[in-house]
Parts: structure tokens; C-alpha cells; sequence
């Protein structure tokens, strides 16, 4: 079995993720994993890629956004435009906001599991060992033969039990961000990722797993050509019944197939977009 550890430093904050990044190789080689380590210092974009390989499991400790993972200050070392490589792959991170895009798109694409948080990952430097704690936890449940879907289940209540513990102790700042933290924090192996788009929502619920395909601007273009095409048709139905009533209408019309090509052709056009997208 093989592990890859991508945990950069380049700032006061990566500096903590990395050495929490320690306990993540640490666990990973008493399971035996054979343990490729990117850490240390910036990481650049290519040699992860190469370093992907034929891993069994992703592990980042670092900054990251909604669509991407950062290896250094400004250069994505995971972002969409490689997302591809996580196909069949586990990928546990600990990185603000990626399991808003790229933890969607990684599950769309094939990943096997992606575990991250869809809003900021905040910890405070007087309860850096509960924060460490609570950041490998899914990892450490999951080498201790737990689904992802129970790690995650039992991460939470490791977060808000935390936070209890930690509000006990005075720390009440330190206490809100592990709630925050455990409130955030999301896996996605087989399971719907939310939608929160309403059009989003509606594509899956008709399309299933390639409604994740139908982007916002798709979306808004399919309801466009039905309302515009609705209004023509009407227009012209209405036109007809000025001209003649009903029997203009129900005769036969060379307008009525254009319009019956245009749908026949938007729905054809459609069926093929499906089908590529479901490959």
C-alpha cells in the first residue's frame, strides 16, 4: 500500500499543518503504508502530479480554496484542471473550503473518498495538540478499519466533545473554532454531495450523478430555450387564430415544423451531451 503526504510550509500557518502532517505519516506507516513525503518546504505543481502515481491514498496538510490545494504562496498543486489524477484514490485533507469544488468535482471524477471542509479550517495556537487531535482524526479511524462515512460521524463527535472540553478549560475562543471545524468538515465516498444551487438540485433529482455536469450557465440556457421557446409558439399559435380561429391553428403549418425540428434537434443535441458526460 502506498501513501502520498503533501503538507508545504511557507508561512506561521503551514508550520502547524505540517507538523500535524508528522502524526498523519506516522499512523500511516505503522498501518504499512509505503509513504511518499512532499513536505517540508514549497511544493510545486508537476512533482506532485508524478508523485500521485499508483497511490492508494492522498493526504494534503496546507492551505487550499473552494476549487483548489496550494503547494506554495501562489501555485495550486491540485486545483480542477488536474483533479483527474485522484480517480481511485483516497484523498484526506486538511485545507480550508476544498470540499466545496474540488472535493465534488474529485468524487465526480472517480475518487474513491474526499475528505475536507467546505468553509475555513480556524485553530488557535493555545490548543494547537486538540486541533492536531481532531485534524487526523477521520485519518486514524479510517486506518483503524472504519468506513469513511462512520470516520466522519465519529470526527464530529470528537470536534464538539473538543470543544466542550476546551470551553471548560476557559479557552472559549478555541472552543467556537473546533465547533466551526467540526461543523465544516465533509466526506464524500459514494454518498450525493450537497447541491446548494436550486438548479443544481433539480439536474440531479432528473439526471442523477451527471446533473453535477450541468453547470449554472447550462442551466439557465436550457430554461431560457424553454421559455422562449414557449412564448414563439404561442405567439404563433396566436397569430394563426387571428387569421383563421381554430381551424388555421389545427391545419397544417410550415412553422409548426420548424419548431418541431428545433426541439427534435435540442433533444438530440442533449441525449449526446448525456451520454458523453456519463463516459
Amino acid at each position: 500500500m502506498k501513501a502520498l503526504i503533501v503538507a508545504p510550509v511557507f508561512d506561521e500557518a503551514t508550520r502547524h499543518s505540517y507538523d500535524w502532517s508528522r502524526l498523519a505519516k506516522t499512523m500511516l506507516e505503522e498501518e504499512g503504508y509505503l509513504v511518499h513525503d512532499l513536505s517540508g518546504r514549497g511544493v510545486g505543481r508537476r512533482e506532485v502530479e508524478e508523485a500521485v502515481g499508483d497511490t492508494d491514498i492522498v493526504c494534503f496538510f496546507d492551505h487550499g480554496d473552494e476549487d483548489r490545494l496550494f503547494g506554495d504562496r501562489s501555485e495550486p498543486v491540485l486545483d480542477l484542471g488536474n483533479v483527474d489524477l485522484l480517480s481511485g484514490r483516497e484523498v484526506y485533507t486538511m485545507a480550508c473550503l476544498s470540499a466545496r469544488r474540488l472535493g465534488v468535482e474529485a468524487w465526480r471524477r472517480g475518487a474513491k473518498a474526499y475528505w475536507g471542509y467546505e468553509d475555513s479550517f480556524i485553530f488557535t495556537t493555545d490548543a494547537v495538540e486538540e486541533f492536531r487531535e481532531f485534524a487526523v482524526s477521520g485519518l486514524r479511524y479510517r486506518l483503524q478499519g472504519k468506513s469513511w462515512s462512520e470516520a466522519l460521524e465519529l470526527a464530529r463527535k470528537l470536534g464538539r466533545s473538543l470543544a466542550d472540553k476546551l470551553a471548560d478549560e476557559g479557552k472559549i475562543i478555541a472552543s467556537s473554532c473546533m465547533h466551526h471545524d467540526a461543523d465544516a468538515l465533509r466526506c464524500y465516498d459514494g454518498g450525493e454531495p450537497p447541491a446548494r444551487c436550486l438548479l443544481r438540485r433539480i439536474a440531479l433529482k432528473i439526471f442523477g450523478r451527471v446533473g453535477w455536469l450541468v453547470s449554472r450557465l447550462r442551466g439557465v440556457c436550457i430554461l431560457g430555450f424553454g421559455v422562449g421557446y414557449g412564448i414563439a409558439l404561442h405567439d404563433y399559435a396566436h397569430a394563426l387564430w387571428q387569421v383563421g380561429g381554430y381551424r388555421e391553428i389545427l391545419s397544417f403549418q410550415g412553422g409548426y415544423l420548424g419548431f418541431a425540428l428545433m426541439l427534435i434537434f435540442f433533444i438530440l443535441e442533449f441525449i449526446d451531451f448525456l451520454r458523453m458526460a456519463r463516459r
